[in-house]
């Protein structure tokens, strides 16, 4: 059993059922998970900014936006100009915390009125926003699996789309208006989604059925509103 709250968050992904009855109780713990995620973030970031043959990536990039944009050689020169590495740097680190946040707090809400529903115990907003954090910490491995692409890239020649070794863009080709969409999913996003089902089942006392489909939804909805956005955009 977890002593510390450094040490749940390693217990969480090997021994989750256990670490979750024990984090429901140690409310002032989620600290943890939340620093380390925003932590490890910011420094993937910095690494890959700070390695990557950036000329390089902002050639590649135009040559994405290029095709998916249909932007003339004018264009693209003048989008160049704001593509500095250090606008870049900030623009990645701020969406990047921003986004966390954003999701992490979109899907507490909505654990929290699925409570509502399924259980008489009181369980506030905070409690399932530190349970969103807890469920995120596949992202830390995530973000060290990324941290080893960059440090064996050959002469930081290394995308933004290959720090995601495990996400399932292999299905569609890079220049396809799916890529992104499928670029997004990968098997650590699959992980903390079972994090979720399991957590939710001991929390909640539900069967691992009901919770799974719970911990589906709020995926499920964003996917399929970007999936026919993309289906009627294109």
């Amino acid at each position: 059993m977890s002593t510390n709250a450094l040490q749940a968050c390693l217990d969480i992904l090997t021994t989750p059922t256990e670490t979750f009855a024990l984090i429901k109780e140690k409310k002032h713990w989620s600290w943890a998970p939340f620093g380390l995620l925003i932590g490890t973030t910011t420094t993937l970031f910095l690494y890959y900014f700070s390695v990557v043959d950036f000329d390089w990536m902002v050639n590649k990039m135009l040559e994405k936006i290029a095709i998916e944009n249909n932007m003339s050689q004018q264009e693209l020169e003048i989008t160049a100009e704001y593509m500095t590495k250090n606008s870049m740097l900030l623009s990645t680190l701020i969406g990047g915390v921003i986004g966390i946040f954003s999701v992490n707090a979109i899907t507490a809400l909505f654990y929290y009125l699925v409570s509502k529903a399924y259980s008489t115990t009181v369980m506030t907003y905070r409690m399932w926003l530190g349970f969103s954090w807890w469920t995120s910490m596949p992202g830390v491995v995530s973000v060290l699996l990324s941290m080893l692409v960059i440090m064996f890239s050959m002469e930081g020649l290394v995308t933004f789309e290959d720090l995601s070794p495990t996400s399932f863009g292999f299905l569609s080709n890079s220049s396809s208006p799916w890529f992104n969409l499928m670029n997004s999913l990968d098997l650590f996003s699959l992980w903390s989604i079972g994090l979720a089902a399991l957590g939710l089942s001991n929390w909640l006392n539900l069967t691992f059925k009901q919770s799974s489909l719970i911990a589906l939804t709020p995926t499920f909805i964003v996917y399929l509103i970007w999936a026919l956005y993309v289906s009627f955009s294109g």
